[in-house]
């Protein structure tokens, strides 16, 4: 049997679209309690309408802004922001500060975008998915100010390549 047959060969470039996919959807993020961070988000490719941008979990709506209004979500009051001067250039990253135990979990960041001028409704246009994790042990404070972390860093492999390389490398190997 050639162990790099057209269907074996088709199997390993999935298994690198998938993995490169995912790569760029989620990003990883470590903070701890009492320190800031950024979650990264950038909506320049997508749309040039004014923009209205909304970061989620999968609970709750935890911030939405558009121009000058803004909504910030109970537990969340005075702790998020996606300034409007960032937001009008393309950055749309949520900035978290006194991070809590709570914070910890997936936040997904979508631009709405209204389907027509004349329309009240908006469609929803993923741009970024960030997944926090909180270390507990709150972090040192010199001169009474918080120190700011937010070890940004991306998995990769992401875990969907990991799970299928054994299985890729026992398929490849295999001698009939």
């Amino acid at each position: 049997m050639n162990m790099f047959s057209p269907f074996y060969g088709s199997i390993l470039w999935l298994a690198t679209c998938i993995g490169f996919i995912s790569a760029q959807s989620q990003i990883f993020i470590s903070a701890r309690v009492g320190s800031s961070v950024v979650l990264p988000c950038d909506w320049r490719n997508v749309s040039k309408q004014s923009p209205h941008v909304e970061w989620r979990t999968f609970a709750e709506t935890v911030f939405e802004r558009m121009g000058g209004e803004l909504y910030q979500a109970e537990g969340y009051e005075g702790r998020v922001d996606v300034p409007e001067d960032k937001l009008q250039r393309g950055d749309c990253s949520l900035e978290l500060k006194n991070i809590r135990p709570a914070d910890e979990g997936v936040y997904e960041s979508y631009l709405l975008v209204r389907r027509n001028k004349r329309s009240l409704n908006s469609k929803r246009v993923f741009l970024q998915s960030v997944e926090l994790s909180v270390d507990e042990t709150p972090e040192k404070r010199s001169n009474g100010i918080p120190a700011v972390t937010g070890d940004a860093r991306m998995n990769y492999p992401p875990p969907s390549i990991m799970v299928l390389l054994p299985f890729m490398a026992a398929l490849l190997l295999r001698r009939e």
